[in-house]
C-alpha cells in the first residue's frame, strides 16, 4: 500500500461524515505524510495502521464531539417553556385523558351490550320459529288452519331471527372497527403531541 491508496481508502471510509470533517481529516493525514517525507512513506503507513482503524478513530471522535456540542440558548429556552407548559397543563390534561379513556371504555361496553342483546333477540326469534315449526307439525292432524298459521309464524320468526343476527354481526364489525380506529387515532395524536 502506498500513500495515495491509504488516503483513497481513508476517504472512502469517511464518506459517512460531513464533507468538512472528511476534508479536515484527509488534509491532516496528507500533511502528516508530507512532514515525514516520501522516503518514510512505508514507515508512516506502518505507524498509522490500516486505514479502516484510522477511520474508526476519526468517526468515534466525531461522535464524541457531536454529543458534547452545546445546545443553542434559543432551543434550551424553547424546551424550558415546553416543560413549564406541560407542568401547568397537567392538572387539566391528566383528568381529560382519563375521561377520554373512560368514554372509550363506556362506548366499548355499550356497543358490546347492544350487539349481545341483538344476537340474543335474533337467537330468541330463531328458536321461537323452530318451536312454531314443531308446533305446526304436532297440530297439523287436529286443525289444518292452525297448522298453516303456525307454519307462517315459524317462517316469519326464522326470517326475522336470521335478519337480526346478520344485522348484529354487521353492526359489531362496523362498530368495533370504528371504535378501534378512533382510539388508535387518539393514541397516535397523543404520541406525536
Amino acid at each position: 500500500m502506498n500513500r495515495q491508496e491509504f488516503i483513497d481508502e481513508l476517504k472512502a471510509r469517511l464518506r459517512k461524515l460531513p464533507y468538512d470533517e472528511t476534508r479536515e481529516a484527509v488534509e491532516y493525514y496528507e500533511q502528516y505524510f508530507d512532514d515525514a517525507g516520501a522516503e518514510n512513506e512505508q514507515a508512516v503507513i506502518q505507524e498509522l495502521g490500516p486505514p479502516a482503524a484510522v477511520a474508526r478513530q476519526i468517526i468515534a471522535g466525531y461522535a464524541v464531539k457531536g454529543s458534547t456540542a452545546k445546545v443553542p440558548l434559543r432551543e434550551s429556552w424553547h424546551s424550558a417553556w415546553l416543560v413549564i407548559l406541560a407542568l401547568m397543563a397537567s392538572p387539566i390534561a391528566v383528568p381529560l385523558a382519563l375521561a377520554a379513556g373512560a368514554v372509550a371504555l363506556a362506548l366499548a361496553i355499550s356497543l358490546s351490550a347492544v350487539v349481545f342483546s341483538l344476537f340474543a333477540a335474533g337467537a330468541g326469534a330463531f328458536i321461537a320459529g323452530i318451536a312454531c315449526a314443531v308446533g305446526c307439525i304436532v297440530i297439523a292432524a287436529k286443525s289444518f288452519p292452525t297448522a298453516v298459521m303456525l307454519l307462517g309464524a315459524a317462517l316469519m320468526l326464522l326470517g326475522i331471527g336470521a335478519a337480526i343476527i346478520l344485522w348484529a354481526s354487521a353492526l359489531s364489525k362496523l362498530g368495533f372497527s370504528w371504535l378501534s380506529k378512533m382510539v388508535g387515532n387518539y393514541i397516535l395524536r397523543r404520541k406525536h403531541a
